[in-house]
């Protein structure tokens, strides 16, 4: 009977704020395949804060209904949430079967696991009741099939204090009968097993076996096995000994074997009980470069779509690595982007936004597409149109930007406005406005960084690192007033 490995992996969503972009394909990166984006299924996709709201909203009221003090009500329970650094707002499972090398996206293995993962799928939020699917999609125009399921997971019940409704995984999962047997077996390992028996169950169904990895050595302990190993590397004997040279030779060899060995051992029990620690990135590269590091370290690690799993004795290990990676050389058309962005803001029309250009340096050329061309002693091309930078850089866009741009400074004034009428000038509120207002302000006279909170994304004043700062201030400053 034909084998298959099963991957189930479990991550902390929140962490990667891109990521279910990613899984909408709202941006591409490098390693899609954009001729089979038609492939790709899309089973559910609701915004996650109207997800909330149907979850929590008439159990947040209640909630809000009993408190006496200002200060104990909960105005936003998504935010709340999401600003406490010990809770989840949502989970993502990365579910496959096979790898790229036994079940690549196209081949007869490829199209049996897209059918395995669709019925998955389809029964799991039957299977967990209290686990919220709020996006999920099948991939696939990658190397593997594969899927992605994010959830908010809830209870019900059980809880004197807080809401009547709430986010725990841990509870959650409690409801659908997952308890703490012991240390060894808590609720979540107890639902990850019962999860992979559903899909070795659906191989079954498919005349398929579950191929476990490394299951070739798995009844030989790890010490013994890395010993047998690593005895074969050891230097050959030398000629020319005599016997009592051998003895002693021998021994040296015994002795300093054992005691690399009893370091290898305390290293693999101090690994054994350390937890696993997921560490996501939403740039491919770094992610290659880092496992490409763990696997010369031999560091072992389990691998998903856009993040790794590694016991967390390694994590001080993993982060000196990803301080060594460095981020590939933006090309001309990069650099372009950049300065467009920059450009856009600063400008009141397109011609501006042109002689702007023509002010940094570049060529500009008009007619039907407006194109330019770097001055860098580094580019030997030819002019580059506009709109072939991207979706937002055409002549069109550009407009549409400039228009939005002069919306969001109107806008400003208007809230500055509104607010002086009930607020004094020195006011927390109304000091939030004016910063915001001033910074668009400076960024004029190029005084400010340039900073995204979506790299994938144009620079704009709704993805700006620095007022993205401001809006979250102001947001918690009026949860707190009201």
């Amino acid at each position: 009977m034909s084998k298959l490995s099963v991957s189930f992996t479990l991550g902390k969503a929140s962490a990667r704020k891109a990521n279910i972009e990613h899984n909408n394909r709202e941006f591409i990166s490098n390693n899609v395949d954009v001729s089979r984006l038609a492939d790709n299924v899309t089973y559910i996709r609701q915004d996650i804060q109207e997800a909330y709201e149907d979850l929590f909203g008439e159990a947040l009221r209640e909630y809000n209904e009993k408190q006496t003090r200002k200060d104990r009500k909960i105005h936003d329970y998504f935010q709340h949430i999401q600003d406490d650094k010990r809770r989840e707002t949502h989970f993502e499972i990365v579910v496959q079967f096979g790898d790229s090398y036994n079940t690549p996206v196209g081949s007869e293995n490829g199209k049996l696991a897209v059918k395995m993962l669709d019925k998955y799928m389809r029964e799991f939020q039957q299977r967990n009741p209290r686990l919220h699917i709020v996006n999920s999609t099948l991939h696939a125009d990658e190397s593997c099939p594969h899927l992605h399921i994010d959830f908010i997971p809830f209870y019900t019940q059980g809880k004197e204090k807080g809401l009547s409704k709430g986010v725990s995984l841990r509870a959650a999962l409690e409801e659908q009968g997952f308890t703490n047997q012991n240390k060894k077996q808590n609720g979540m390992v107890a639902w990850e097993n019962s999860e992979m028996e559903v899909l070795e169950s659906i191989l079954n169904n498919h005349s398929l076996e579950r191929d476990v990895k490394n299951a070739k050595h798995k009844n030989m302990p790890v010490p013994e096995y890395k010993a047998t190993q690593d005895w074969k590397k050891l230097p050959k004997r030398k000629k020319n000994m005599s016997p009592r040279e051998v003895i002693a030779h021998q021994l040296e060899k015994s002795e300093t074997e054992n005691s690399r060995l009893k370091v290898e051992n305390d290293r693999l029990i101090t690994e054994k009980h350390s937890p696993y620690r997921s560490f996501f990135y939403s740039d491919a590269d770094k992610q290659s470069f880092v496992q490409s590091k763990l696997d010369e370290l031999n560091i072992p690690y389990r691998e998903s779509e856009n993040s790794i799993e590694a016991k967390s004795c390694y994590v001080e290990r993993i982060r000196l690595i990803e301080k060594q990676y460095v981020a590939k050389p933006k090309t001309h058309r990069g650099i372009l982007a950049d300065k467009l962005d920059k450009v856009i803001l600063q400008s009141n029309d397109f011609d501006e936004v042109l002689s702007k250009l023509s002010n940094e340096g570049y060529s500009v050329k008009r007619g039907k597409y407006v194109a330019v061309k770097p001055s860098d002693d580094s580019y030997n091309g030819g002019f580059i149109r506009l709109k072939s930078v991207g979706e937002d850089y055409s002549e069109g866009a550009i407009k549409r930007r400039i228009l939005l741009h002069q919306h969001f400074i109107n806008e400003a004034d208007k809230n500055i406005n509104s607010l002086a009428e009930t607020h004094r000038d020195d006011s927390l509120e109304v000091m939030v406005q004016k910063t915001i207002k001033h910074y668009t302000v400076v960024f004029n006279y190029n005084a400010l960084p340039m900073r995204k909170v979506v790299q994938k994304k144009p620079f704009s004043w709704t993805n700006c690192e620095e007022l993205d700062r401001l809006a979250r201030l102001n947001k918690k400053i009026k949860s707190i007033l009201t």
